[in-house]
């Protein structure tokens, strides 16, 4: 009953009075805004959020929200349309309260409030004069002081502003200076708003080093927003139509212009506080991000963005202390929004150097995620400042400085193994290996010979940093340490003329039986029959060619018209794994070699992918060899059918071997080479082989990243650099250096030295039994036999190089058939 009648009440109410409209409300509650301010008086200490002007504010934008539900056709309601027309200046009202902040925490609630409404609506109106305006100066206020308490609300906004721009990237040309014709009426309060809003302490922003003095009107009129004859202040649908962000519209920006967004952004990333810094950086990834030529260009000739961002990743590594460990820095695994939750407190640290090293791999991740992220023309300007400011400027004196280059090549190493943008591995690879002539590109020739230094641990730094330039496998960097030098093929006898096989002897089988008799270093061929050893000897090879015969079934390859093939692959894949004697091997039974295969199956089809975009040739013969006549799909893993041939051209017959050679060196068009010239292999190949020749006086873990080294060469699908590298068959010009020799030498080595050791038997395989378990405390022992450990790491490089070639004929023969 009370129920109805209270119902029969307000139906006479609202008959009588009717209920406000959502535009009276919009309308009463600025009013209440404005009378706050009428009777405020400036020394009153009150803070902000204890008036009601929070309350009327967040009213304000609600009724905005709900009638944006209503409308229809993308149309503006009218308490929107009362903000576009400025029959009610609340942005402008906003603007002044940053400025003065009073009452207290007044500039924390017009940034929050303007950020707001710029997100919660689907239209913000941004083009309009009486929106765009207001925002401008509200940038102007921004940042004015480092460490500025309201630094968080102020990178919001920038960050809301940047992804209006992603929207519509017109709206970039009202963020550019000068922002108009009359430029001083930025940085002062309208009059109608200082009546209005009475504040006594509203000042002019300080002066902004990242702004141009606009009230000294030093730059030209240059207008970038698309004006109108008509007035401003005409009605809303006449406002609405002022775009100023027509995609067509073609801006041409003066020399002094500045990108006011993308340099406010840059002055954030100086805050202590992290989570400042990384909105910061969003904001610069989204409007570097965006597809539009005229802001990318903006960017890299506008804005100090990439000089700025290169600088803080060089401040980061300078600021690295030079006692850090080395093998710590590859423990390290961070990304540029990676906030550790110990990472507040300053006196944590996991290890030595453990908060420089984070800041910096995090920009390092910054900057690679940039590059990959970012408009093109920016991505290049980045990359060459990268390359000028932090590599040559910084990171290439710790280098070449021997007290500071073991830390400084691990640095780079891990830079080099986290980074994935492809301008920044290109420009990380031409730096190191250089542009000109190899003997002329000091710093290549710096790291050769730091690898060859006494100092095993800078050798072992430089040998990853090497691999890590190897897998990241660049056409410009592999060319220049390896191919350019047996591109020539200088390496093969000339037709007729003296020579040896890679091996070191004749091609023949009786050859390979003189090598493993003075391999056992017994004199007469008669001594070994009757040697007991000597007879396990050859049972282990006949073991070791049933066993490859056994694979070579068990894969099902057809080598019915293959004949020749699978008995040179047979060869090879003997010599390999028939170097060392058995007496000396810490594992005679070859119970791994298959895992080996597998491995080298998966690793040979990642190269195949990498390398199918280069320009390399498909084989040894045919009508034009050069690099000009090759195209990019040659290299795809069915058209490789170069090995195929290496292995046709090099079998175990001398006469065929040098018949084929005679038909390679007349083929007109073949590489130039000149006859009276000795093979050199180059600097890189050369520091190779004279570190596998010394292994049994290097450590274990150079030993170890020497061999990874090569067997990544031997796996690329060059048909030169695989001849070269996996034919110990291949006849060689007199005086040529080859892997199978160094390691034929090495074994002779082995051969003589290991037998002298005590029970050396034993020695071996204990030596093997904690290498494989892989027990960290081993490494800890001060006393290593390193005769041994070489020997083992030689008897594994064997076994692996086996797996290669096997993998690489198997392939061949699938693309050739």
């Amino acid at each position: 009953m009370l129920s109805r009648f209270s119902n029969v009440l307000q139906t006479a109410a609202d008959v009588l009075a009717p209920p406000a409209t959502r535009l009276e409300d919009f309308e009463y509650h600025w009013k209440m805004i404005l009378n706050f301010y009428e009777r405020f008086d400036d020394n009153c200490k009150i803070h902000i959020e204890d008036t009601k002007i929070p309350h009327h504010l967040h009213q304000m934008l609600q009724l905005i929200v709900d009638e944006e539900k209503e409308q229809q056709g993308g149309t503006v309601g009218p308490c929107l349309e009362a903000i576009v027309q400025r029959s009610i200046c609340l942005l402008d009202a906003l603007t002044a309260l940053a400025a003065a902040d009073r009452p207290p925490g007044a500039r924390s609630l017009a940034l929050t409030a303007a950020t707001a409404l710029l997100r919660r609506t689907k239209q913000p109106c941004v083009n309009s004069v009486h929106i765009y305006r207001p925002l401008q100066r509200m940038l102007v206020q921004c940042n004015e002081s480092p460490a500025s308490p309201t630094e968080k609300e102020e990178v919001e906004l920038l960050l809301t502003l940047c992804g209006l721009v992603r929207k519509e990237p017109g709206l970039a040309n009202i963020f550019t200076t000068p922002f108009v014709e009359d430029k001083t009426s930025l940085l002062t309060i309208p009059e109608d708003i200082q009546k209005l809003i009475p504040l006594k302490k509203v000042h002019t922003p300080r002066k902004n080093p990242l702004f141009v003095d606009l009230t000294q009107n030093q730059l030209p009129n240059v207008s970038i927003i698309r004006t109108y004859d008509r007035d401003d202040s005409s009605n809303g649908a006449e406002s609405l139509a002022d775009d100023v962000s027509c995609k067509s519209q073609k801006t041409l920006y003066d020399e002094n212009d500045k990108f006011l967004l993308i340099d406010l952004l840059l002055s954030y990333l100086d805050s202590a506080d992290n989570q400042v810094v990384l909105r910061a950086c969003e904001g610069i990834m989204i409007v570097s991000s965006l597809p539009e030529e005229d802001i990318a260009n903006l960017v890299t000739s506008c804005s100090p963005a990439c000089e700025t961002i290169v600088d803080k990743l060089a401040a980061r590594y300078r600021r690295i202390p030079p006692t850090v460990d080395p093998n710590d820095v590859d423990q390290l695994n961070i990304t540029w929004a990676y906030v550790a939750q110990d990472f507040g407190d300053k006196s944590y640290s996991k290890f030595h150097g453990y908060r420089e090293l984070t800041t910096f791999f995090s920009w390092l991740d910054y900057c690679d995620t940039l590059m990959k992220e970012c408009h093109q023309s920016i991505a290049s300007h980045l990359s060459r400042t990268f390359r000028q400011n932090f590599l040559e400027g910084t990171a290439e004196a710790g280098v070449t400085d021997l007290r500071l280059a073991v830390l400084a090549t691990a640095v780079l190493s891990k830079c080099l193994k986290v980074v994935d943008s492809t301008d920044l591995i290109n420009e990380f690879s031409n730096w190191l290996v250089g542009d000109g002539e190899v003997a002329e590109w000091p710093l290549l020739h710096t790291l050769i010979s730091n690898c060859l230094s006494d100092n095993y641990d800078l050798a072992l730094e430089t040998l990853r940093f090497f691999e890590s330039i190897i897998e990241k496998g660049t056409e410009h960097s592999m060319e220049r340490l390896v191919l350019s030098r047996v591109g020539t093929r200088g390496y093969c006898r000339e037709p007729g003329g003296g020579g040896a096989v890679a091996g070191g002897g004749g091609p023949t089988a009786g050859g390979d039986d003189a090598d493993r008799d003075r391999l056992n270093d017994l004199p007469l061929w008669r001594e070994r029959e009757t040697n007991r050893e000597a007879m396990k000897q050859l049972q282990h090879e006949e073991h070791v060619s049933e066993q490859i015969n056994d694979i070579l079934s068990h894969e099902g390859l057809d080598l019915g018209g293959h004949a020749g093939a699978a008995e040179n692959i047979h060869t090879i894949v003997n010599s390999y794994l028939l170097l060392l004697p058995r007496a000396l091997l810490s594992d005679p039974v070859g119970s791994d070699y298959e895992h080996y295969i597998h491995d080298a199956h998966r690793h040979y089809q990642y190269w195949l992918d990498i390398t199918s975009t280069f320009d390399w040739p498909v084989g040894l013969t045919g009508n034009d060899n050069t690099a000009s006549s090759t195209h990019s799909y040659d290299s795809r893993p069915e058209a490789d059918i170069h090995i195929h041939d290496a292995y046709y051209n090099n079998n175990n017959n001398n006469n065929n071997s040098e018949q084929n050679l005679d038909k390679q060196h007349n083929t007109k068009k073949e590489t130039k080479r000149y006859e009276n010239d000795e093979f050199d292999e180059g600097p890189f190949l050369r520091m190779l082989f004279k570190l596998l020749s010394n292994m049994p006086y290097q450590p274990y873990q150079v030993n170890l990243h020497l061999t990874s080294i090569i067997s990544k060469l031997a796996l690329l699908p060059h048909p030169y650099l695989h001849e070269y590298l996996l034919n110990p068959t291949l006849p060689v010009a007199k005086g040529t250096p080859t892997l199978f020799k160094t390691m034929q030498e090495l074994a002779k080595k082995l051969t003589t030295e290991i037998p002298r050791i005590k029970h050396y038997k034993k020695v071996v395989e204990s030596t093997r039994l904690q290498l494989m378990s892989e027990d960290p405390s081993y490494d800890e022992v001060g006393e290593h036999n390193q005769l041994v450990e070489s020997l083992i790491v030689l008897e594994e490089f064997c076994k692996e190089l086996a797996a290669i070639a096997f993998v690489k004929y198997q392939h061949s023969l699938h693309a050739h058939g």
